[in-house]
């Protein structure tokens, strides 16, 4: 089931529980929609996380940063990684910045593996991330990613 943060103006119905949630950041009227993703996306489930994005922003689609937060998120593949460059690449084209916030475990290897921190801002904190984009600097310019290992050390 798909959902998103009741009370969030402009996002739709209430949380369902669901694998996706769209939730606004606290902090300030400008800032960008938080995107949390819980679970795995892979092949068959990455497909949903863009049907769900087109039906809740609408014609804000691509038109406002955008933060996905990966906090909740156990696995990614390869078909995740491909979305995530169509998406940036689509976001960038509109003058829009997408970052990411918080991966960790499998997730966070996979994002240093395939170099993905060197294309799209990963920070540490949907704060982190959400200031940096409500700051008016572009591009984002992220903090120093650490891999998987120099977390563990």
């Amino acid at each position: 089931m798909l959902g998103a943060k009741a009370g969030t103006p402009g996002m739709g119905g209430g949380d369902h529980g669901g694998r996706l949630r769209l939730a606004a950041a606290a902090s300030s009227a400008f800032a960008p929609p938080i995107l949390e993703l819980r679970g795995e996306f892979d092949l068959d489930t990455v497909p949903e996380i863009d049907r769900f994005l087109r039906r809740r922003l609408g014609p804000l689609y691509h038109q406002q940063h955008l933060v996905i937060d990966l906090e909740r998120t156990t696995f990614v593949d390869s078909s995740f990684v491909a979305f995530l460059i169509r998406l940036v690449g689509d976001q960038r084209a509109k003058r829009k910045e997408l970052v990411l916030a918080r991966p960790h475990g499998q997730v966070r290897r996979v994002v240093a593996l395939v170099g993905l921190h060197n294309i799209i801002p990963v920070f540490e904190s949907v704060e982190e991330a959400v200031g940096a984009l409500v700051s008016g600097s572009l591009p984002v310019i992220p903090p120093a990613f650490r891999s998987a290992r120099s977390e563990a050390s």
